[in-house]
């Protein structure tokens, strides 16, 4: 039997409660005591959760898993994620409870930050961090802003939860590395095509790292990691896969493949295909047409 996960606007407090607000902060030990330590599994439809952890250690209890946190730590908890608490008795800190709806104009500005606020995190933040740091103070100002009567303070509950939500994002390494590899993925495939484009011209290592806006160095350390190649490495390959078409479909004379693939030597162009391939382009040429010809 299918047990049912309550949905919750702030942990016991049912949807009859009054939706007024968009925001509500308070401290962790003001609910949990109160539940011995613990929260059981639900889940908020229409809110996002963040608890800054200053003290003490404990589980989230997911619908898969359970991940263990240890202070200082962030827990971010998008709309709809089933969750639950085992918290230590020294457990300290905030938890932020705010409407989802905020975090659409969030994560449409940055795709790092739409994938950061996708699913539950556990955020180490260690002080010295600038990234860490700056979510610490973001948080803290948020619930001392919602705490207090100063002038002006609505004004800086939206600001404050959109510094806060990025400064977590930068400081989860996690997110960080899978946008990365993302974003080199995409390198790759942009380095592909403009090689079978310009092979032919035989362009440095510089020319593709221009137009993809890194430096060389840089560059042949994604391709290397993508493909194991380096830059100049997968556009020999492209000459050399053209003149093995060339060499094998076509009754071209060698000297004129050479000249066709951007060589102005021709005995260099052997070398250099002999190189890669293991025997000379007529050598291949011969042995291919055998084989084809049995």
């Amino acid at each position: 039997m299918t047990t049912s996960i309550p949905s919750y606007r702030l942990y016991r407090e049912e949807s009859g409660e009054s939706g007024d607000f968009w925001i509500h902060s308070e401290t962790i030990p003001e609910r949990t005591h109160l539940h011995n330590w613990e929260i059981a599994q639900h889940r908020h439809d229409s809110f996002f959760q963040i608890f800054l952890l200053t003290a003490g250690e404990g589980e989230i209890v997911g619908e898969q898993q359970v991940r263990r946190f240890v202070a200082p730590c962030a827990l971010f908890i998008p709309p709809g994620a089933v969750h639950g608490f085992r918290f230590s008795r020294q457990i300290d800190g905030l938890v932020v409870t705010a409407l989802g709806d905020r975090l659409a104009s969030i994560a449409a500005a940055e795709r790092r930050i739409a994938g950061f606020v996708a699913q539950t995190r556990i955020v180490a933040l260690h002080g010295e961090e600038i990234d860490a740091s700056f979510a610490i103070d973001s948080v803290t100002r948020l619930h001392e802003e919602l705490l207090g009567r100063a002038p002006g303070r609505m004004l800086l509950l939206e600001p404050l939860m959109t510094a806060a939500v990025v400064a977590l994002a930068r400081a989860d390494r996690g997110v960080e590395a899978a946008s990365e590899t993302a974003d080199d993925g995409g390198r790759i495939e942009a380095l592909l095509t403009m090689i079978a484009a310009h092979f032919r011209e035989h362009p440095p290592v510089a020319f593709y790292a221009a137009q993809l806006g890194l430096s060389p160095a840089h560059l042949n350390r994604v391709t290397r990691a993508a493909t194991g190649f380096s830059v100049q490495g997968l556009a020999a390959r492209h000459v050399v896969e053209a003149a093995r078409r060339d060499l094998v479909f076509t009754p071209t004379p060698i000297q004129a493949i050479a000249y066709s693939l951007g060589f102005a030597d021709p005995a260099y162009f052997n070398r250099f295909f002999r190189r890669h391939a293991g025997v000379t382009p007529g050598a291949f040429r011969e042995r291919e047409r055998r084989r084809l010809a049995v």
